[in-house]
């Protein structure tokens, strides 16, 4: 695996669960469109034939080659070979029926109703797609035949986005021709269906790939996949809707040619601002937020007496530590656990106010003896643990006699206040406990010897 695949965004398992709903949903939606579109021409019911009165129908083949994508997408996740073989053959169909489409407005010749064995005029209400739609049909084949055969990334999503490209090209035409009131879109037209089914079945097969590509930013729970699902509808809508609304403005002579057209570079100039202010502010309050939970996380983490991390920090550096020693951290690490001498006659003595005194200055102590990158937490009581990655034994003696001195030579408000401190280095194979065990061994040793030092565990412990 690559440092770029593995530092990429991960998608949830919630988020993962969603999308395959979302592909299982065009598929269906785009099934019963063109189901519907068949039972039209069957019943010779026009509102099922065309959406829109006076506009382009949706043609039997493309009803057809719609309902076999469907199936495809909505078949992908499954594992049996006969599925999968019957997806491949469906594919192939609707590559073909693209291919044949655009072979007869290059040629002239007409194939289909050849085999159908309709007159001219009969074929072209019936089964005449247009350029665009046979064009979507062959993107569609491919796409299926590229699933199929498990291919490159770049490609798969290429030719997804090319058919959300054709549904969108539509749709604009749609809003140009409904902002005119005129009788058609304007160019080469496909039915409102038709691109609302190709619209689907291209969002659906960019949702099969969550992990790569788009969708891994798209899927992935951070400020940026948070972005991108929030301002990828309003790009997508912008240009449909900035088209109608020029073309009624037009329609009713409320602004010339030439101030529509100026209208139209200013109101895409908005758009692309609003969206960046829309952006820039969800970032902002993403990252407020974030600030906060970390903050509320230090606090959780972190001992309010002496500003060190807690007992909950220190285990969990300490199993990241063991987790990733020789793999992705240091080969080797040393822990050393810290005890106050005589803590509790301090106590006694001059009160807990004093004793958390006392404690406070210790911490403050280890942080400036200490390396950076090394961790010192409050273990407990009067007790500390610092982890030292990257010490090996011999070193972590040098770091702990030098807290030792610290703490001798420091100026208390009271009395003087020492430490012992245990040395272990982690072995191979050791565990938390196992490591704490030796370094708390080697922590009574020290106190055993008269306190006030620093002792290295055994070999053998």
């Amino acid at each position: 695996m690559s440092a770029e695949t593995a530092a990429a965004p991960s998608v949830s398992p919630r988020r993962r669960r969603q999308l395959r709903l979302l592909r299982q949903t065009a598929a269906a939606l785009t099934g019963v469109i063109a189901a519907m579109t068949l039972l039209g021409w069957a019943l010779d019911v026009a509102v099922l034939k065309s959406l829109l009165p006076g506009h382009a129908t949706m043609k039997v083949n493309t009803a057809v080659a719609l309902l076999l994508a469907a199936l495809v997408l909505g078949a992908c996740d499954a594992e049996r070979r006969w599925v999968r073989s019957g997806t491949f053959a469906a594919s192939v169909a609707v590559l073909l029926l693209g291919l044949t489409t655009l072979a007869e407005y290059a040629t002239g010749y007409r194939l289909i109703p050849q085999m159908l064995l309709l007159d001219r005029a009969g074929a072209d209400e019936f089964v005449k797609m247009s350029q665009i739609s046979a064009s979507a049909c062959l993107l569609l084949g491919w796409r299926g035949l590229q699933f199929q055969r498990e291919s490159s990334v770049l490609v798969a999503q290429g030719l997804a986005l090319a058919i959300v490209g054709i549904a969108l090209f539509a749709l604009s035409g749609y809003g140009y021709a409904m902002g005119t009131r005129g009788d058609g879109a304007p160019f080469n037209p496909v039915s409102l269906h038709t691109a609302l089914a190709l619209l689907l079945l291209g969002i659906g097969w960019l949702a099969t790939q969550p992990d790569v590509g788009l969708l891994r930013i798209l899927g992935a729970e951070n400020f940026g996949g948070e972005l991108a699902r929030r301002t990828l509808g309003p790009a997508l809508l912008t240009p449909v809707l900035l088209s109608y609304a020029a073309q009624v403005a037009r329609r009713n002579d409320l602004l010339s040619e030439g101030a529509t057209i100026t209208w139209l570079a200013l109101a895409s100039g908005a758009a692309v601002v609003t969206m960046m202010w829309w952006a820039s502010t969800l970032l902002d309050r993403l990252e407020r937020q974030q600030r906060a939970a970390t903050a509320l996380q230090l606090r959780a983490n972190t001992d309010a007496l002496t500003g060190l991390g807690n007992r909950r920090a220190f285990d969990a550096s300490l199993a990241e530590l063991l987790a990733k020693r020789g793999v992705s951290g240091p080969r080797t690490f040393s822990l050393l656990l810290l005890d106050l001498d005589h803590f509790k006659s301090y106590n006694d003595a001059f009160g807990h106010p004093a004793g958390d005194e006392a404690l406070h200055q210790a911490g403050m102590l280890l942080r400036l003896a200490l390396r950076p990158g090394d961790i010192a937490c409050r273990y407990g009581g009067e007790e500390f643990a610092v982890l030292l990655p990257g010490a090996e034994g011999h070193n972590a003696v040098r770091v702990a006699e030098r807290i030792v001195q610290e703490m001798r030579s420091a100026l208390w408000t009271r009395r003087p206040v020492t430490a012992s401190v245990g040395v272990a280095e982690a072995r191979p194979g050791d565990d938390a406990a196992a490591l704490i065990a030796r370094a708390d061994a080697a922590l009574y040793a020290a106190k055993g010897a008269g306190r006030n030092r620093a002792v290295l565990a055994a070999k053998g412990e």
